[in-house]
């Protein structure tokens, strides 16, 4: 049976192929809404074809999948884009996190205005269901460890961050004013093999490169909850299926337990089939604000999932299964030709040379902290 048309902003993304093709198999009507700025080239790949409206494709109307480019910081494009669905999922936002050290606008423009355009369609528009992307990050270095969602204050250590929790506060006013249903997911890091970004794929991309060596960033003592992204979309999912809460309900995303980034480089050493003791490790220091990796990183993200369990989710994998297999599906992706061998910051810096743009920062519309 047809369920509801949802519409995913940022839905071209690592995150969102998997969240729209899941929606699919469960039989709703999905508009993906996007600039493509972020997406690989075969972003359509993970549900099996071009959607109705990309490429040369016309966009008919009732397809079961349209896709429809655009900018949420676009007003005017969000409202028509909108216009008919049930269900909204925003995923848009800036991932690039260190290249908001040295332009903030972009998550500002993105992060903030972009979410106050979405939500504002909505109450036009009178769709009553959201579900956002957060982040872990939010909580910046918190006093209690697990972290639970009623923890405060929050104090965010970077722009994306910071970006972050503004959109779920404008979220809180809106639901509370307007009669929505909001969902706000506080995602752990997300990994997978379709992943364009983070400390599992650049890790891949420099072994593959040079199988002796491999650079970590900061000490290797930064420690965060790893998630496979199905497990990510199954609960949201297992979420929005529970009885309507209104205005706002937040969940914590995560597995039990974190990894160090130390021990995130023994499992991508063991799942490239690779020897750990020819492998030399040189780590480049932790940045000078916060110990992490470079300013911004939080050093540690450790939640409290217990929230999201008790209403019947558990992940499948485990944070170290998680990394493996991301890892290894990263490798054969890169291995059989499908993405060049270069580390997230490789392939920005490379994009911006090729548009000659000599700013350091990108716009991305799938979020996976």
């Amino acid at each position: 049976m047809i369920q509801e048309r949802v519409l995913v902003t940022g839905g071209a993304g690592f995150i969102g192929g998997t969240l729209v093709a899941e929606l699919l198999a469960r039989g709703h009507r999905v508009t993906i809404f996007d600039d493509l700025s972020g997406a690989a080239d075969d972003w359509w790949e993970p549900f099996g074809g071009r959607p109705s409206g990309a490429g040369d494709v016309d966009a008919e109307p009732d397809a079961e999948l349209r896709f429809i480019h655009g900018d949420v910081r676009d007003r005017e494009a969000v409202d028509a884009a909108l216009a008919g669905h049930e269900i909204v999922v925003h995923l848009a936002a800036h991932t690039d996190i260190r290249a908001g050290l040295v332009d903030p606008h972009r998550d500002l423009a993105i992060g903030v205005i972009g979410t106050w355009n979405v939500l504002d369609a909505m109450r036009r528009l009178d769709i009553r269901t959201l579900l956002y992307a957060s982040s872990g990050t939010i909580y910046g270095t918190p006093a209690v460890v697990p972290t639970p969602e009623d923890h405060g204050p929050l104090l965010p250590e970077s722009h994306y961050a910071a970006a972050k929790l503004a959109g779920e506060a404008l979220i809180s006013g809106f639901a509370a004013l307007h009669d929505l249903r909001a969902l706000i997911f506080r995602f752990g890091n997300t990994v997978g093999a379709r992943s364009d970004h983070g400390v599992v794929h650049d890790l891949v991309v420099k072994l593959l490169r040079d199988p002796s060596r491999l650079e970590l960033m900061g000490d290797g003592r930064q420690a965060k909850p790893y998630v496979a992204v199905e497990d990510v979309v199954a609960g949201m999912l297992h979420a929005l299926a529970q009885p309507p809460q209104r205005p706002v309900a937040t969940y914590n995303v995560g597995t039990a337990g974190t990894l160090t980034v130390d021990r995130v480089a023994d499992l991508v050493v063991q799942a490239l089939g690779l020897d750990e003791a020819a492998v030399a490790r040189t780590f480049l220091g932790a940045s000078p604000v916060g110990g992490g990796g470079w300013p911004g990183d939080t050093p540690l993200v450790d939640f409290d999932t217990s929230r999201l369990v008790s209403i019947g989710w558990r992940p499948r994998w485990s944070a170290e299964e998680a990394v493996l297999r991301a890892a290894a599906g990263t490798a054969l992706r890169m291995m059989n030709g499908r993405r060049p061998l270069l580390t997230a910051d490789e392939r920005r810096a490379a994009g911006r040379r090729a548009r000659g743009d000599k700013s350091p920062t990108r716009t991305a519309t799938a979020t996976a902290p």
